[in-house]
């Protein structure tokens, strides 16, 4: 009787085990036009032409213990702070989903309009600029809430896989920029051509949803393109819709820092990179995913180097517009006594199964995924641009050798300068730390402690 009993837990628990439930919905987020578009400082006056909608989407996953995530994603530069406190709070009060079950991607476009308080890139101000950016993140805010609700209370049940491919058309663009600064030296230039996929059918066998991610700056559209798109992710993504009809296409940015496209600069190669990856998309091998959820959250604080007074009066009179305001912006903070001396950064991970989502805010540099390759394989995906955007995370590789993504692009974000070598080692071990709590070691590890955090069902 006792065996009987045994058999009958062992067959329920591999029932739920393989149950999963998923919802989802969209919204066009695309901007009123003419409009300010992110992410090129030296465009000069707004966009009147909308090249491709702008999107955002929501996937709700629920487990055979009903268990529940969502993750949300979205044709834009960033999200803020302001913008994913505002849609935890109303989430958790409206569905009951604690802050690490919910999940925001931003793809990361320069095409697509300012979202307050952090990401206004451009040299669009004023009262006017400020009033039309505070319009859009208000409903933004709005619209993400109601997208959330609607995929939640429309679950049905799916099979889910996954898998990986490639694309190979990003490079890592600091070699052009090394080249410059420093002439006749050789870096490295390494890349991640990895394409992981998250594919979902319904119990009748139809194509539900597909996720899938790259490592590449959405930046085919350059600074002379003056049009609301959503970039090659944007096309990628209607790619895979016109493919598979009925499907949801969903963008998950990875750690793109350093890396760029190539060639770039037209519509025309947006479309073709964009069709080029939804095409590796729809080609992974995949496996299926069976298993219950979990998910863990630990916010850290990144500190910055410390500079000097002297060195922002000197800011502040530059002739760069961006260099200019953040000079000021920091002498008024040290006259306030409120001078930033590192920035929150929350590192969240999401395990559905045998994959686990790794969410890291800001632009992510690529040495980060490779690193977590080397320790986990192919079981974790590094995204970047998650939750908000703070500005560069570069590795101490990258902060020695110097330059854009090191720390001179932290003016960009309103950031008081270059973070200190302490960055890359918090990063990693605390993230390290964190899918430790979710039951993830390092492959070949033998260590059965799951770490000092408590992790958290998804339920």
């Amino acid at each position: 009787m006792i065996a009987l009993r045994c058999l009958l837990l062992l067959a329920l628990a591999l029932t739920l085990n393989g149950e999963f439930r998923a919802g989802v919905a969209r919204v066009k987020i695309t901007p009123e036009t003419p409009v300010w578009l992110m992410g090129f400082g030296a465009r000069t006056h707004p966009a009147a032409e909308v090249g491709l909608d702008l999107y955002a989407k929501a996937l709700a996953l629920e487990d055979g213990a009903k268990g529940r995530v969502v993750i949300v994603t979205a044709d834009l530069i960033g999200f803020t702070e302001r913008s994913t406190n505002e849609l935890a709070r109303r989430v958790k009060t409206r569905h009951g989903l604690r802050r690490d079950q919910i999940v925001f991607l931003a793809s990361h476009t320069h095409s697509g309009p300012a979202v307050l308080d952090r990401m206004t890139i451009s040299q669009g101000e004023g009262p006017a600029f400020d009033r039309e950016a505070e319009t859009y993140t208000v409903r933004l805010i709005d619209q993400l809430e109601q997208l959330i609700s609607a995929a939640l209370e429309k679950l049905e049940p799916v099979s889910v896989s996954s898998g990986w491919a490639e694309a190979g058309f990003a490079f890592n663009r600091r070699t052009e920029q090394l080249a410059v600064i420093r002439p006749g030296e050789t870096f490295p230039a390494p890349v991640d051509h990895r394409v992981p996929v998250l594919r979902l059918k319904g119990k009748d066998g139809r194509d539900f949803a597909l996720l899938f991610g790259y490592a590449c700056h959405p930046t085919v559209l350059t600074g002379d393109t003056y049009e609301v798109s959503g970039d090659y992710p944007g096309y990628a993504q209607a790619s895979v819709e016109e493919s598979l009809p009925g499907v949801t296409a969903m963008f998950i940015p990875l750690s793109a820092g350093d890396q760029r496209a190539t060639p770039r600069g037209s519509r025309m190669l947006a479309q073709k990179h964009g069709k080029s990856l939804a095409e590796a998309a729809m080609s992974a091998k995949l496996a299926p995913i069976t298993g219950l959820m979990q998910t863990a959250i630990e916010e850290i604080r990144l500190p910055f180097a410390s500079h000097t007074k002297e060195a922002y009066e000197a800011e502040a009179l530059s002739t760069d517009r961006f260099a200019a305001r953040r000079g000021k912006a920091m002498l008024a903070a040290m006259a306030a006594k409120k001078m930033p001396l590192a920035t929150a950064y929350p590192i969240q991970a999401i395990r559905i199964g045998q994959i686990t989502l790794l969410a890291l805010p800001g632009e992510v540099v690529v040495d980060y995924a490779l690193s977590f390759k080397a320790r986990y394989g192919n079981r974790v995906i590094v995204a970047g641009y998650a939750n908000f955007l703070p500005g560069y995370i570069p590795s101490l590789r990258v902060q020695r050798e110097g330059g854009y993504e090191a720390g001179d692009a932290m003016m960009y974000f309103m950031q008081p300068g270059w973070f200190t070598d302490e960055v890359e080692p918090l990063v990693l071990g605390n993230a390290a730390r964190v899918l430790k709590s979710i039951g993830l070691l390092p492959s070949g590890s033998t260590s059965g402690s799951r770490g000092s955090l408590s992790p958290n069902r998804a339920r």
